[in-house]
Order: structure tokens, then C-alpha cells, then sequence
């Protein structure tokens, strides 16, 4: 790890503080999608928000960490961090809460992460100050640092196979609906694909109302393609890269 790890490091303590002491409890809820990965990044979230944990590796819950604030789901493992939060939005449907933080418990373990779930984080636990807009992520334009370009998506994109982070090769159960736009306009057929603001790492916070902009049935039509245990899939990819366009009721798509 090098310094600027770190750097977010202590930044993501500092954002814990400005949450435990300036948003009102229960405001936030941070959903974690957790395979194997150690717990250390509890450390960094506030105690006064609500916590929802879904597990789907062969680990215990370390019982001393447990907080009032922190609930633990035991889910199987099928699909990634994509069917854990269509999972967690169909059963808390009628009583989300108002911010909702959804993001993987790697994050902690690699920079990149680190880096994108802090920007997000920033955003959180600063709507005391600023109003929140209903919708951020890593990938949004308008907290890219200058020197950074935005993501542009492919709206024809294809995925066939996915490397890890690790650098191990996993095959992908294709889409039954392709390319990406037509997987899009299929299930999202009142909203607009943006090119220009993706979700990096599928780290985002989005607001109850974004989520309800879409009907119930066709989050559990989604997930419901998700069957085979250990399985990736090409439209789990797809949700990844458009969770803006899909959560982001403003959106001004950048001129060409």
C-alpha cells in the first residue's frame, strides 16, 4: 500500500465523524455486498446509520463487531454484487431508506476502490451541508478531478469474459437481451441512456425516490435471470454502467 492509500485512509475516518455528529440517525443506509473479504472496513462506517450486510461466502460474522446499527443477511451465491442489491431493493421495497449506499466489501482491499468509494462517501457526509441530488457515483462527471476524463460507455458493448482484479478469467452467462442499449430500453423504457456517467465499481448512493422511479416487477424480472451458483453475468455488467442513467432523474446528456 502507498501513500496515497492511506490518504483516503484517514479521509474515510474523518467522513465517519462528520456522519456520527451532523446527520441525523438513520438517514443513510449503507448496503454491503461481502463475499470473503475481512471486515475491516467497518471500522470506517458511522454507527449512527444503518448497516445491511449480505454475505455470500463461507464466513462467519466476526460476533464482536456486531452493533445495534448492523443487520446480517446469509444469501447464496449466485451472481455478484449486481443481484445482491436488486436482491436488497425488492425486499425493502415498500421501506427503503432515504439515502441508500450500495457498494462491495472489496473496496477496502484495493486503491482504485478505496479511491471511488471515498468520493462517493465524501458526498454522503456532506448532504448536511449541500443538498443531496439523488444520485452519485465514482463515475459522474461532475466529481471527476480535472485531469480525469469520463468514462464513456458503448452503448453496442459486449462482454464475453470478465478478469478479476486478481487477474483470474471468469466466464459470463450472456444476456438474454443485448447489446447494452437494447438491454436498456428494454427494462427502462421511460428513461434515457447517458454515455457519459457510469458506476465505477458499482459504488453508488442513490435516494428512495430514484430507486421507486422504477416498478418493483422489473427489478424481480432482472433478477430473476440470475440462477447458477458462482456464475457471472453479462447483464450484471450492464447494471453496472448504467446504474446512473437508471437512479439519475436530471441528467443532462453532454453534447456531442
Amino acid at each position: 500500500m502507498n501513500f496515497s492509500y492511506y490518504k483516503y485512509i484517514l479521509y474515510l475516518k474523518l467522513l465517519r465523524y462528520k456522519i456520527n455528529y451532523f446527520i441525523p440517525n438513520n438517514t443513510i443506509e449503507f448496503i454491503v455486498a461481502h463475499y470473503n473479504e475481512s471486515f475491516d472496513y467497518l471500522k470506517y462506517l458511522p454507527s449512527n446509520q444503518k448497516i445491511t450486510i449480505y454475505i455470500k461466502g463461507k464466513i462467519d460474522f466476526d460476533i464482536t463487531l456486531h452493533k445495534k446499527n448492523i443487520k446480517i443477511i446469509y444469501l447464496k451465491n449466485i451472481g455478484k454484487e449486481y443481484q445482491t442489491y436488486l436482491f436488497h431493493i425488492i425486499k425493502n421495497y415498500e421501506n427503503l431508506s432515504k439515502i441508500n449506499f450500495f457498494f462491495s466489501a472489496s473496496f477496502i482491499n484495493i486503491k482504485d476502490r478505496t479511491r471511488n468509494f471515498t468520493k462517493v462517501f465524501n458526498k454522503v457526509a456532506s448532504i448536511n451541508k449541500k443538498k443531496f441530488k439523488g444520485f452519485y457515483s465514482s463515475g459522474d462527471r461532475y466529481f471527476l478531478f480535472k485531469y480525469e476524463k469520463p468514462k464513456i460507455i458503448d452503448p453496442k458493448m459486449r462482454i464475453f469474459e470478465h478478469i478479476t482484479s486478481q487477474n483470474i478469467k471468469h466466464k459470463i452467462i450472456l444476456s438474454k437481451i443485448y447489446p447494452l442499449d437494447n438491454f436498456f430500453n428494454y427494462y427502462f423504457k421511460n428513461k434515457k441512456l447517458n454515455k457519459y456517467i457510469t458506476s465505477l465499481n458499482g459504488i453508488f448512493a442513490t435516494n428512495k425516490a430514484n430507486i421507486l422511479s422504477v416498478k418493483k416487477d422489473i427489478y424481480k424480472e432482472i433478477i430473476n435471470e440470475y440462477k447458477d451458483v458462482g456464475s457471472d453475468y453479462e447483464s450484471g455488467h450492464f447494471l453496472e454502467r448504467i446504474y446512473p442513467s437508471i437512479f439519475k432523474l436530471d441528467i443532462n446528456e453532454k453534447k456531442t
